[in-house]
This record gives C-alpha cells, structure tokens and sequence, in this order.
C-alpha cells in the first residue's frame, strides 16, 4: 500500500514538474525569435508596436530594494526578468523595446518609477495609484552620451551590425509601468524620430529639449503621435498585465492620432474611456456582449468620465481629509445631542463630547501601537507606492 502511494505520489510530482516546466518553456524567449502584435514576458502579455521585432538580449537578474540614502539591502525581491527586442527597416534600426517583469510575485508591490513623477519632460501621467497599484507612463527624449547608454546596450549594437543597420544617438522613450500588489511590467519603447520622418541626433538634441519642442511644429507632431499611441497602450498593457490580451491582437498604428498627453490625468482617462468604448462595440458587434449588456457597460464608462471630470484632479488624501472633517462635524453634533437629551445641562454635554474625542483619540493610538508591539501587524495601507525602478538592481526612494 505504501509503496502505491509512493508511485502515486512521484507519479504526480513529476506530472506538476512537467506542466511547470511547459509554462516556462512557453514563455522563455530565445535571442533570434521574432515576434509580431504581442509578447509574452514571464507570463505577461506585452504589446509591441506595429511591425516585426526580433529578440536581442534575454536575462534574468535579481532585484532587491534599497534604502536611497543609505543604500543597505532591505529585501529581496526575486529574479526580474528583461527582454529587448529590435526592429529595422531602410538600413535604419527604428525602434527597440526593452521589457522588465517579475518572475515571482512580491507580496507588498512593485511601486512606481521616478520618471512618472518627473516634472521636466515631455509628459509624465499618472491614470491611478495607491500604495500597491500603479499604472503610468512618461515620454522623454534620450540623447546616447556619456551620460545616457543606448537603448538595448551592446546587443543593439551587434544587432544593428549584423542588419546592416544604422543606429541613432538620439531617441524618443516612451514608458509604462503597470504594477498591482503581486506583479509588475515595466516597458520602455525607443522611437527614432527618423521613421516619423523628422531627422535627430545626439548633437541636435537641445531642439528636441521638452522646453523649445513646442517652437518646431514638425518635432511637436511626432511627440504628439507617440504620446498619443503610448496614452492608449497602457490599456493594452495593463490588460496584458492580467493576461487578458487576445495573442493575436493586432498593434495599434503609432501615427496619426497627434492628440498631446498632458501633465493630468484626464487626457489619459479619456483616451482610456475611448478605447473601452470601441472594445465594447466590437464585443457587441461580434455577438458576445448583448445589447442591454453593452448599454449597461457605456454607461459605467460615461459615469466614469463624468466622475473623473468632476473631482476636478482632487487626490486622494483631499478627498480623505474632507470625508474625515465632515464626518466628525456630522458625529460630533450627534453626540451632543445625545448627551444633552440625557443631562439636559448644554455646557455638560459640549464637556463630554470633548473629553469623549480627547479619549477615544488615545485609545485609537494605544491601541494601534499594541498591535505593532505586541502582534507586529502594522498598518495594511501606504498612501503612496515606493519608488522602485527596474534594472540590475532595484532602488526605492522610500517606505511609505
């Protein structure tokens, strides 16, 4: 008996170990595959802009977060995985896309990247946050010196050798980060401004500068076009964080649209709002959504845009701090009243509401250091995500 239950029991071991091993195998990438609409990265969707890539670097790092000031080892993160991938035509290499997404999931979030909350560049969006979910983006111009690599590094450089290829000094970045308390995608799409038709380079990169782009309208129509593309991309990618792209979706065409992103929010929602709208119709149109069913889902969509354009860009610890103030005002009064009805002396009953605030208050602290000391839970929220960005080594500014 015992010896069938170890036969069984290997039996399925090796079954698990065979079905785990098929999983990574089908989303291993291999330096040489080329990939088309979308890739799957550690279990990822990614998708690609139009056009045919070709993989060119392939690792696995591990992560771990680190205090900026001190730089002293917090925590370990688990491997980070990082493809790149190339695409050229016209003896030119004109676009790489480099890719980072965990292996493993983390328990407390992945956070945001410092270039979502820069101020000085083209635009920096982020469509929502909290202290685990994330999803932004960032365009930025990249001039390769010595301050600045080549995107892709060394193997774009073998790639553009081996195509015959020529690869700019000066690029236009477009970044997402998509992140949710257990997984992350980070992508960052390098464009040449030269498949758009405006020449660029590393000398000329002070006319690309975010403070003159406005002064070339050339220039400006093609920061508009990828904004525009990337404002709509992060839809796809935050679909794809969750695995809910279809694997033969098709990539969105980048130019075009030339609808600017701004420093908000609402652009982006509403551009986020649009693409959910033709998702919808399509779903309808197939069969697959029923009419009321669609109608029901447009109006969620509508009441979100409105909600959106209502709050008037008010953050979270606004909205928190008001709701705080009034419902204190609101429990304050109730209290008195109560009071009074049973003393029936107003200056008695004002004297205890505050003394039952001055106590309560104190208990409240008391009793949230208890279950710090004594039980080592603290509290299960952070107002903001940490600054974590993706790489060979993983620095977050802060713990919030």
């Amino acid at each position: 008996m015992r010896m069938g239950v170890k036969v069984l029991w290997a039996g399925l071991s090796l079954s698990i170990l065979g079905m785990l091993g098929a999983a990574a195998d089908a989303s291993a990438q291999v330096v040489g595959e080329q990939a088309t609409g979308n890739l799957l990265v550690a279990g990822k969707q990614v998708p690609l802009p139009p056009g045919t890539f070709t993989v060119i670097s392939v690792d696995t790092a591990p992560a771990r977060v680190q205090e900026v000031e001190t730089l002293v080892e917090r925590l370990d993160l688990g491997p980070i995985q990082t493809v790149v991938l190339a695409s050229a035509a016209e003896g030119r290499v004109n676009s790489v896309v480099e890719i980072s997404a965990n292996l493993i999931p983390h328990h407390d979030g992945w956070g945001t990247t410092a270039d979502c909350t820069r101020t000085d560049l083209y635009a920096a969006v982020t469509n929502y946050k909290s202290g685990w979910d994330v999803s932004c983006l960032y365009l930025k111009p990249i001039a390769v010196d010595g301050r600045e690599g080549m995107p892709g590094g060394s193997p774009l450089i073998a790639y553009a050798k081996l195509q015959e290829a020529e690869a700019s000094d000066f690029w236009i970045t477009a970044g997402l980060r998509v992140a949710n308390r257990q997984d992350v995608l980070d992508v960052r799409y390098h464009f040449d401004p030269a498949m758009f038709g405006a020449s660029a380079s590393a000398a000329t990169a002070d006319t690309w500068s975010p403070a003159v782009i406005e002064r070339n309208t050339a220039r400006l129509i093609v920061v508009k076009d990828i904004a525009a593309w990337a404002s709509a991309m992060v839809v796809a990618l935050d679909q794809g964080l969750r695995g809910r792209l279809a694997p033969d979706q098709v990539a969105l065409p980048i130019s075009g649209s030339s609808s600017a992103v701004e420093g908000s929010g609402a652009e982006a929602a509403s551009v986020a709002n649009a693409v959910r709208a033709k998702e919808l119709l399509a779903l309808r149109e197939s069969g697959e959504l029923s009419q009321d069913e669609y109608q029901r889902q447009m109006a969620l969509v509508s009441s979100g845009a409105a909600a959106a354009a209502a709050a008037g860009g008010w953050t979270y610890a606004q909205v928190a701090g008001w709701k705080a103030a009034t419902y204190r005002v609101m429990v304050t009064a109730v209290n008195v009243g109560i009071d009074y009805m049973f003393i029936g002396r107003p200056f008695a009953a004002g004297v205890l509401v505050i003394l039952q605030v001055v106590v309560n208050t104190t208990k409240f602290f008391f009793h949230e250091m208890l279950w710090q000391d004594v039980f080592g839970v603290g509290p299960l929220q952070r107002e903001n995500p940490r600054v974590i960005e993706l790489g060979p080594q993983l620095v977050t500014a802060a713990t919030q």
